[in-house]
């Protein structure tokens, strides 16, 4: 078994058993299948059956589960919430898969398939761990929770949420997926990795813009194009991006790379070393790098279009979903209207969905200096580091319940993973490593009262 407390083969089997379970979700909830969910609960069940002893389980809306761990209470420790998701994107094109999406294949020191990395990898993780330390004998000296939603790929995830809401519980720390450690090469470091704590995500809104015309018949058209009008509405938004700007995480998270960055891109790391003084001459580096460029403003970027249903009608109505990324700061409100300014007044702006940016979780204090004290023993020397999630979690849900809702997920992702893509995995080792890493942190949780 070598260096981990439980064997990786047998992890492994856990982990490709949850994949073997199509738990996809879907926008439209009348179109999901939640026997698959059924299923897998079953199958969670027989797999930990000590977690199902000695914890509760409160079943939320449909699919959720939210475990409960009581302990002794002796720490003073406040309670921890650790958060995954079940669900998962669909496969996609089925010719791109090496193996099968839901197979659970282990090959090449790999479990591959559909969520084998987002997010069931966390989710088994977390249980292996609790299972081990329940056939140990251990006892927590303070309440674990254990949240497992069903909708976080569709933004719905809230409902474990407000379960956990209405037990006026608060947290000392709540780790949902993101950040953790990584290989730092991307930023010039060679030698250590780089642990990155997401302190906050960016907002998620969906607005739909729409233009109704007389439309008819294709060979007599007119000047009043729907689609035309629809058309420049676009090309305003391109042409007219939201104002970059500089939050507290993205300074402090460049305060410690920058200097790191030097060694390959020196005119760059310069300026982000005093990102405020430097912001407009940064801004041709954002449009080389998407990635540099959403953390330093709001994203907003047509995504699908509707018009007629064929080639010859002209469309009565052109609709635009155009998905908007809300850096700390803006709103959904000054989102509309950003775009109610600059898109052509008989366009209409409508909210679909959304929601305002996270707040932004205190970098400090025992949990984060355990966290970085842990990343350091199971994965080497390392470097820590704030992070904004570019996309959304769960964790959005829980902001209220406590001062630090941490994305950090404990897998060193050290090659690209292919989450929501084909041919999906997460290694052996990896996720062997994440379980040391959970057993460790469930341990010395307690700890951080003291």
């Amino acid at each position: 078994m070598g260096k981990h407390t439980i064997d990786p083969q047998i992890s492994a089997e856990h982990l490709a058993g949850a994949v073997r379970f199509a738990t996809v979700s879907n926008a439209d909830n009348s179109l999901t299948d939640y026997t698959k969910f059924d299923a897998f609960h079953e199958y969670l069940k027989e797999t930990y059956p000590l977690v199902h002893k000695h914890l509760t389980l409160e079943h939320t809306g449909q699919a959720g589960l939210l475990y409960h761990w009581k302990g002794t209470g002796k720490s003073g420790a406040a309670p921890l919430l650790l958060m995954a998701h079940q669900d998962v994107v669909p496969e996609g094109d089925l010719e791109k898969w090496t193996y099968p999406p839901y197979s659970g294949t282990i090959a090449d020191g790999k479990i591959w398939g559909r969520g084998s990395s987002d997010c069931k990898s966390n989710l088994i993780g977390q249980l292996e761990a609790v299972e081990a330390l329940l056939e140990k004998g251990y006892e927590p000296d303070y309440d674990l929770y254990l949240s497992y939603g069903y909708m976080e790929e569709v933004a719905g995830g809230k409902i474990p949420a407000e379960t956990l809401r209405g037990t006026g519980i608060r947290f000392g720390a709540v780790l949902d997926e993101g950040g953790g450690v990584r290989a730092g090469s991307d930023y010039g470091i060679d030698d250590k990795g780089l642990c990155t704590i997401g302190l906050c995500e960016k907002g998620y809104v969906d607005f739909e813009l729409s233009y109704t015309a007389k439309g008819g018949h294709s060979s007599r058209p007119g000047e009043n194009f729907a689609t035309t009008m629809i058309a420049k509405a676009l090309i305003a938004i391109q042409e007219n991006p939201m104002p970059y700007r500089v939050t507290d995480t993205i300074r402090c998270r460049f305060e410690v790379l920058a200097p790191y960055m030097a060694k390959e891109n020196p005119e760059l790391a310069k300026l982000l070393e005093k990102p405020d003084e430097n912001l407009e001459k940064l801004v041709p580096y954002f449009k080389k790098d998407p990635a540099l460029d959403a953390m330093f403003h709001t994203t907003v970027v047509p995504t699908m279009l509707s018009g007629s249903a064929q080639a010859n009608i002209l469309p009565a109505k052109v609709t635009a979903v155009v998905n908007s990324r809300i850096l700390t700061g803006d709103t959904v409100e000054s989102v509309k209207k950003h775009l109610e300014d600059i898109v052509p007044d008989e366009v209409e702006v409508r909210v679909l969905k959304g929601s305002t940016a996270s707040p932004t979780s205190l970098y400090d204090g025992a949990i984060k200096d355990l966290l970085v004290e842990i990343s350091g023993k199971i994965y080497g020397d390392v470097i820590p580091c704030p992070e904004m999630m570019l996309g959304g979690t769960d964790a959005r849900y829980v902001y209220d319940l406590s001062d630090r809702v941490y994305r950090f997920s404990t897998i060193y992702a050290r090659e690209d993973h292919h989450v929501h893509a084909a041919n999906e995995f997460t290694g052996v080792e990896e996720l062997a490593d994440s379980i040391d890493f959970y057993m460790e942190l469930l341990t010395r949780y307690g700890e951080t009262a003291k």
